[in-house]
């Protein structure tokens, strides 16, 4: 009975909060001056590397300090299940949540200071498989979100974008994977290419570019690089623009966890100057997620294993990392379990 009534109070929340219909694809300023690390703990992906069970919340740190600001969300206070997975930034005021759940994934709208939360999206058809990260589109078109073997897209009007009756792009073939399994991340380039990662047994175990305009053929498969060893399970992708990109690997071989850096050529695909940019297992082991600073070329890295977060800077002359401090730059607590997604924005 107990339960009962926690479900039906939960969901009451949600109703009450109504679903956002207005749309903003306003040009948000990035600063690193008064901005914080969204960080979300759900279930995670650490390429096979043992995790800690996460807390569902979604909390903002001080990206100076490392110090908590404040739990934004507790998604255990809402719908039994609820699992935060992706994270974007919406506009000055607001994220976008991904929300992992079996019985009703969705994307919320979430206020920075978390003082609201409602229904953004919710459609059971596209949600249809297992969520992993969410993107806004970077010329506003539309939200996207990868899942299982696909990765979905929403018009600014919140409607399904497909291909035909596919996903906008649906098991990526030819050299992308001989089969598309898990995709547990992906950006879109400047230009509206796709870049993603995928973590299978080798030889899926990859980054592909995919057309801009999603995938229908196999020539819409533009460029692939096979991950630096057959044993490492690509985890998250961080976008250094322009032209650069981190790939972060997990594994249960303890030496194939690290971080590589890749330059990416916007416009023939080709992709180069392969450099590993951190190796250092203890430190980095089981990445889960990553996020940049895209001032000050700080990037962020969430460690599965370790349940830290560490703080680099991003050399892109050399193309390697330098870790910030002598300790762990978010030391290990309850809201860093297990962290499935990552944003750096302004208060």
């Amino acid at each position: 009975m107990k339960s009962k009534i926690f479900f039906a109070i939960s969901t009451l929340l949600l109703a009450s909060c109504g679903t956002e219909d207005s749309q903003s694809f306003n040009d948000v300023v990035k600063t690193s001056e008064d901005s914080a690390l969204y960080v979300a703990s759900g279930n995670c992906y650490a390429g096979g590397v043992v995790t800690s069970t996460g807390v569902n919340t979604v909390t903002s740190f001080d990206t100076k300090t490392g110090k908590k600001i404040q739990v934004i969300v507790d998604y255990n206070q809402l719908m039994p299940g609820d699992s935060p997975v992706g994270v974007d930034e919406y506009d000055a005021d607001h994220l976008l949540v991904l929300v992992e759940n079996t019985t009703g994934r969705r994307i919320d709208l979430v206020k920075k200071d978390g003082s609201s939360i409602s229904t953004f999206i919710l459609n059971a058809t596209a949600l249809s498989a297992v969520g992993r990260k969410l993107r806004m589109a970077v010329d506003g078109s539309g939200y996207l979100v990868s899942k299982s073997s696909a990765i979905e897209k929403f018009t600014p009007s919140k409607a399904r974008l497909t291909q035909g009756a596919n996903p906008y792009i649906s098991a990526p073939g030819s050299t992308c994977a001989t089969s598309a399994t898990l995709i547990p991340d992906f950006i879109q380039l400047s230009n509206g290419k796709h870049l993603y990662i995928h973590a299978a047994a080798t030889p899926n175990n990859k980054i592909g570019v995919i057309s801009a305009s999603g995938y229908v053929t196999t020539a819409d498969c533009l460029a692939v690089q096979a991950a630096p060893a057959t044993t490492a399970l690509p985890t998250a992708i961080s976008y250094m623009k322009p032209g650069r990109v981190l790939v972060s690997y997990g594994s249960l071989t303890t030496a194939s966890n690290f971080i590589y850096s890749y330059d990416i050529d916007e416009t023939t695909n080709a992709i180069s100057n392969v450099t590993s940019a951190y190796l250092n297992t203890g430190i980095v082991n089981g990445p889960t997620a990553m996020a940049e600073d895209p001032v000050t070329n700080e990037v962020y890295v969430a460690t599965g294993k370790f349940n830290a977060i560490e703080k680099f800077i991003y050399d892109r002359t050399t193309r390697l990392l330098s870790l910030v401090g002598s300790s762990s730059f978010i030391q290990p607590n309850i809201n860093t379990r297990c962290v499935t997604a990552m944003k750096v924005a302004p208060r």
